[in-house]
């Protein structure tokens, strides 16, 4: 026996428990009740003098983790969804503090304390109850699964098998440069790109209170993308022969049509939203340079695969290739971190928010950089006038100031909160690292070139493909990618319901990405000077592959475990209606139910309040038998459960999400 409650089998014919009996005193005399056991239900004692709605009295608290909320008080789950939860970390929620849920969406801690208070109350109507997810409150995850699909073929493996072939050949020509340009799309647009509009799809939406513009078009752009990406990879093998050209033409299209629509979902999303927030302008902008990218593509394919003879392909990719990676990787990829570095790393670390002067700065001074080193860089070319690149040195100078700046702003390296810490944030500190070290290494361009390079090595032409190759990639990996894998690692298993404190702390990764980019940024400038460093610079693409590997594996089983939470909700929501009557069992209401703790709180079964009772007697004992064991009226009990019951039968078929609930 359990406070109380046993299993003496069949139900007998018993008549009720007198009024001056413990248990029926304890159903109907609740004005008597003892302090303790109030505050065992969560009432009130009388005669305690504290005003109503005070905080000594509040069952909910800042640090109270959303989980151990929500079982409490499932009707809380209707509040989080209004401020942007829907779907996020299961049934339960993610294990975070309602403290850092209210910072992360940007809602008053003490509104959103006040409303959770009264919903767990009961007091005024709070909207659905049931965890039902839809197609957008999980949209992030094939776009992920895409972007890792890429990144472990035409991405990041093709990219280390090109090394591979290279250094073997000691010689930067030593694959056909088609298989640089495919491999260098398929990273930009197809990893960057997936997890750019993943990210932007299920984040930003909850970041703005608003819910995802046609989710349902929003999923279309993902085969959209990923047939456009893989025809053009195709296309870049057998180009120029007829067949080919036109398919990358046609794959260019498809791809730009994506784009388009990703772009107008994004802003008929944040249409939705009464308040502009400060980081909305650089998602603006990284999607205005996105467009930007996705229309000239099919130009620049057409371009590199149509000329005529080798001079005429080598001024070619002299002349565009520069701009068009920069308005690839700093305009989409730069742009659009330094927009999702405003919005996530002061509310999900608590660190400190950027001056609104250096915000603008940041902005205008980002976008005018690329602006102007594309713009100058075209002029000085085309016109074979080197005096229009000093516009190039100009816009290297304010991208490095911004690579410097950014970081001190947040006090990205200072002390954080030990409760604030977790996985991720080793690798957004190591991404800005390399981010000022690529923009360092961009403004320095010109006297490597000058007065190391060209001095040291008597080249013809001052400017060096290894250094310059370099760069890209301590851009690329050091910082983009160092990036995706650090807000992953926190933001996934968030979503998924995964504890992120108890995740893998990823240090394999970490070191073997670090290790591999810091080997091939120096033995990739060290073969200007000697053969033997091709030899070392082969290796270092499989050991960031080996350590992207270890990541990405990792993210699948958490997103593996988020699709698992939600079967088995979407199972219970879905499945018959509960038959309820006298033999019912406590748990089968509650199992099916949660919300109906409350009810059961009402007419006095205290024991319920105890979980580890919940998850076992509960399982055991009829509604009948508990009535009898605690006075209650078993009739009143139905009849409150059963219109629970109808109530949320009514709330799944009426309700426009429930029509749309949707797993990947």
């Amino acid at each position: 026996m359990i406070n109380g409650w046993a299993n003496d089998g069949p139900p007998r014919c018993r008549p009720k428990a007198p009024q001056g009996s413990p248990a029926r005193w304890a159903s109907r005399n609740s004005s008597r009740r003892s302090p303790r056991h109030a505050s065992a239900t969560g009432e009130r004692p009388r005669g305690s003098g504290r005003k109503e709605g005070s905080m000594s009295e509040r069952r909910i608290t800042a640090e109270m983790l959303l989980p151990e909320m929500i079982r409490r008080f499932p009707a809380t789950r209707a509040v989080l969804d209004r401020y942007g939860l829907r779907g996020c970390g299961g049934p339960e929620g993610p294990r975070e503090t309602i403290a850092w849920f209210a910072r992360l969406h940007g809602v008053p801690l003490d509104r959103l304390l006040e409303e959770l208070n009264a919903a767990a109350k009961g007091e005024g109507p709070v909207g659905e109850i049931a965890y039902r997810p839809t197609r957008a409150d999980t949209i992030y995850r094939p776009f992920f699964l895409a972007g890792l699909l890429t990144l472990f073929t035409l991405g990041c493996v093709w990219g280390a098998v090109n090394l591979w072939l290279i250094g073997t050949r000691q010689h930067f020509a030593g694959v056909d440069y088609s298989w640089i340009l495919a491999h260098g799309h398929a990273m930009v647009f197809g990893v960057v790109g997936f997890f750019i509009m993943g990210f932007a799809y299920q984040a930003f939406p909850r970041f703005k209170h608003a819910t995802l513009w046609r989710p349902t078009l929003a999923l279309a752009t993902l085969p959209m993308m990923a047939v456009g990406l893989a025809l053009q990879a195709i296309a870049h093998l057998g180009a120029p022969r007829a067949p080919f050209l036109a398919l990358g033409l046609v794959a260019g299209a498809v791809q730009a049509l994506a784009v388009a629509l990703f772009a107008w979902v994004m802003r008929q999303t944040l249409r939705q939203a009464a308040r502009p927030e400060p980081y909305e302008s650089f998602i603006r902008s990284a999607l205005f340079w996105f467009l930007l990218a996705a229309v000239a593509n099919p130009v620049i394919f057409w371009l590199f695969e149509t000329a005529p003879t080798r001079e005429a392909f080598l001024f070619r990719v002299a002349t565009f290739n520069i701009p068009y990676r920069d308005v690839q990787l700093l305009g989409i990829a730069v742009v659009m971190i330094l927009g999702v570095s405003l919005r996530f790393l002061p509310h999900a670390y608590a660190l400190r928010e950027p001056t609104p002067r250096w915000r603008r700065f940041s902005l205008w001074g980002a976008n005018g950089a690329i602006a102007l080193g594309v713009l100058t860089f075209l002029a000085g070319m085309l016109a074979n006038n080197s005096r229009w690149l000093i516009g190039q040195e100009i816009a290297a100078l304010l991208l490095l100031t911004i690579a410097v700046g950014t970081p001190h702003q947040y006090r990205l390296f200072g002390p954080v909160p030990e409760s604030e810490r977790d996985r991720g944030l080793k690798f957004i500190r190591a991404a800005y690292v390399w981010f000022i070290v690529a923009m360092a290494m961009l403004a320095l361009t010109p006297v490597y070139n000058l007065l190391i390079y060209q001095p040291l090595t008597g080249a013809a032409v001052p400017f060096s493909h290894a250094f310059f190759g370099a760069y890209r990639h301590a851009l690329t990996v050091g910082f983009i990618t160092m990036m995706i894998v650090g807000v992953s690692s926190k933001v996934v298993p968030t979503l998924s319901g995964v504890d992120v404190r108890r995740a893998s702390a990823l240090w394999p990764t970490f070191v073997l990405l670090n290790v591999g980019n810091a080997l091939r940024v120096g033995t990739e400038i060290a073969t200007d000077y000697a053969a033997a460093a091709f030899a070392a610079m082969r290796v270092t693409g499989f050991i960031e592959v080996a350590g992207l590997a270890l990541w990405g594996y990792e993210l699948v089983q958490n997103m593996r475990v988020g699709k698992r939470l939600e079967r088995e909700a979407f199972a219970g929501a879905s499945s018959e209606p509960l038959v309820l009557g006298p033999q019912t069992t406590v748990a089968d209401v509650l199992q099916r139910y949660p919300q109906a703790l409350d009810i059961f709180l009402r007419h006095g079964f205290a024991p319920l309040q105890n979980p580890v009772l919940r998850r076992t007697m509960a399982r055991v004992v009829t509604l009948e038998q508990a009535c009898r064991r605690e006075g209650a009226d078993l009739n009143r009990l139905l009849a409150d459960l059963m219109a629970l019951i109808e109530a949320e039968q009514k709330a799944r078929t009426s309700t426009p999400e429930s029509r749309e609930a949707f797993s990947v």
